[in-house]
């Protein structure tokens, strides 16, 4: 038999097993908090505020000895290479160095030469600050309409459990970023975003198979049973969905380690942490908060019916 087809004709029963997968999410949410109490976030510049430089990567420097330079001032910095329009390549240097700056740039402008000097400018915090609110608000009003979708194709149970499958997923990556110290940028937001994308998806592919088993219900299957088929309708297709992504982007994370490209490498692996939660909470977490909510809906219904009559 095939594997595909052993996933299909699986007997694991995901409901009954629920509160054993809220384990692991809950070790690794601790763990973040911990790391969040002592270390905090390591969020960028783009958060922060601080200072870019820009200079020419084809003069005499390399990119070790502006980091060693960089070094030497001892401040939170990060090192980029970008393509300019004439086809080379700069050196993009963010740092947050307070009432150090100015003192910090002069000595940039003398380490390197006129011809390699491009440019240095300010980042506000507080611009940022404002995108990311605005940001906010918008996951806040797509998870509103996520509701309003639910409830109009699905249950509102189906929607309490694919939100509360989302919150885990953002937790998740949020608690991984906290313990291993990823900076935290705007590429971080997008991450999010495709996260969420791929979150919904699962989740919508798991209840559209319970609705059918629920409208074509010929075998008498209990609510759980209809849960835990739905999951092993869908598991191979989950599986080959996130392992195709997963691929593209590990082949993207090799290819920016040796190429040194850090901001690449900052946008892979939130999406990588997330495609991880968000394929454990469609396929172990949303089954046994689905079967809650459901049976809670039914015998508050049932009550309400017993008490009329």
């Amino acid at each position: 038999m095939k594997l595909q087809d052993r996933i299909k004709n699986s007997n694991f029963n995901y409901v009954r097993n629920g509160r054993w997968f809220f384990i692991a999410p809950a070790v690794i949410l601790v763990l973040g908090i911990i790391m969040l109490a002592v270390l905090h976030f390591n969020f960028g510049l783009e958060f922060t505020g601080g200072t870019i430089v820009s200079v020419s990567a084809d003069g005499e420097h390399t990119q070790a000895e502006i980091e060693e330079k960089m070094n030497s001032y001892d401040v939170k910095y990060n090192i980029t290479e970008e393509q300019n329009t004439s086809g080379g390549t700069n050196f993009s240097i963010k740092f947050n160095a307070a009432d150090k700056t100015e003192t910090i740039i002069k000595d940039l402008q003398d380490f390197f030469n006129d011809d390699d000097w491009n440019s240095a400018e300010s980042i506000q915090a507080s611009t940022t600050s404002e995108t990311i609110l605005s940001v906010f608000w918008s996951i806040l009003a797509a998870l509103a309409a996520l509701i309003v979708y639910m409830l109009i194709r699905f249950k509102f149970t189906a929607g309490v459990a694919t939100i509360l499958a989302l919150l885990h997923d953002i937790l998740m990556i949020c608690a991984l970023m906290a313990i291993f110290q990823i900076q935290i940028n705007a590429s971080f937001i997008a991450a999010v975003l495709t996260v969420m994308a791929y979150s919904i998806n699962n989740s919508l592919v798991v209840f559209d198979r319970v609705r059918y088993y629920e409208k074509h219900n010929t075998e008498n299957y209990t609510l759980e049973q209809m849960i835990n088929k739905s999951i092993n309708r869908t598991l191979w297709r989950s599986i080959l969905t996130v392992a195709t992504t997963l691929a593209t982007l590990i082949v993207l994370g090799l290819i920016s380690i040796i190429m040194h490209l850090t901001s690449l490498i900052e946008f892979c692996l939130p999406i990588i942490f997330g495609l991880f939660a968000g394929t454990y909470s469609s396929l172990f977490l949303i089954a046994p908060m689905y079967k809650q909510f459901e049976t809670a809906r039914l015998y508050s219904k049932q009550r309400k019916v017993t008490a009329h009559n």
